[in-house]
């Protein structure tokens, strides 16, 4: 006949080896996700310096550059061009962005 404390330290293992495997699968599954958030991020900054070097250039105008933020920066971040060449002010009935003439020197 069958010894069911065996079988009961056998599936006590398994259940064991399955959440260890279970946990070592979530922990590689979020240094995936962490390493491609990295990249992502690391992507914006180098694309961002490569922008702006091209405004400073002359390749990429001011105004193409506001139009970018205008269109592609979400409100909350807006602020931080506050003050520069890239500032956008929000309208009080639309919520849309109108782009703030460049400050003459």
């Amino acid at each position: 006949m069958l010894d069911m404390e065996k079988i009961r330290e056998r599936e006590k293992r398994l259940l064991q080896q399955k959440a260890k495997v279970e946990s070592d699968l979530a922990r590689a599954q979020k240094k995936l996700k962490d390493a491609a958030r990295r990249e992502d991020t690391r992507r914006k900054i180098v694309l961002g310096g490569a922008l702006l070097a091209a405004i400073d250039r002359g390749t990429i105008s001011t105004d193409a550059a506001r139009s970018l933020v205008t269109n592609f920066v979400a409100a909350r971040d807006r602020k931080l061009f506050e003050g520069g060449p890239f500032a956008v002010a929000e309208t009080q009935d639309s919520g849309v962005a109108v782009a703030v003439p460049e400050p003459q020197e």
